[in-house]
């Protein structure tokens, strides 16, 4: 699976440029996200723009990847198409990830500083 890897002030926003994950890509999808997490790239944004479809394979190599962050880090995901979105609202996948419509707004999020609680 091809991934187009850009690194903007400290964040790595990360846009596969297949249209399917499913359980055929979804290991190569996961092995190439984890490499890159694993060094140091801890402040990830992954843009969707381009996948029309993703199973439950992939689906569950995104989610491993919030389990892999754990806490040190942070995964935004922005550029979500209908169809997909579906796929997150119907496992309510859309309330653990923070989602934006674009890598512009993504980005703007992810570079403000959180308010204090």
């Amino acid at each position: 699976m091809k991934i187009e890897a850009e690194n903007i002030d400290g964040i790595m926003m990360l846009t596969p440029c297949d249209h399917i994950i499913d359980a055929s890509s979804a290991p190569d999808f996961k092995g190439q996200m984890t490499a890159w997490i694993q060094e140091g790239n801890v402040r990830i944004l992954l843009d969707l723009s381009f996948v029309e479809f993703i199973d439950s394979s992939g689906l569950g190599a995104i989610i491993s990847l919030l389990k892999l962050l754990a806490g040190k880090g942070d995964i935004c995901l922005c550029g979500i198409r209908d169809q997909v979105m579906s796929l997150f609202k119907l496992t309510r996948m859309d309330r653990i990830f923070r989602t934006y419509p674009s890598s512009a707004e993504a980005l703007a999020a992810m570079q403000s500083p959180v308010p204090a609680p």
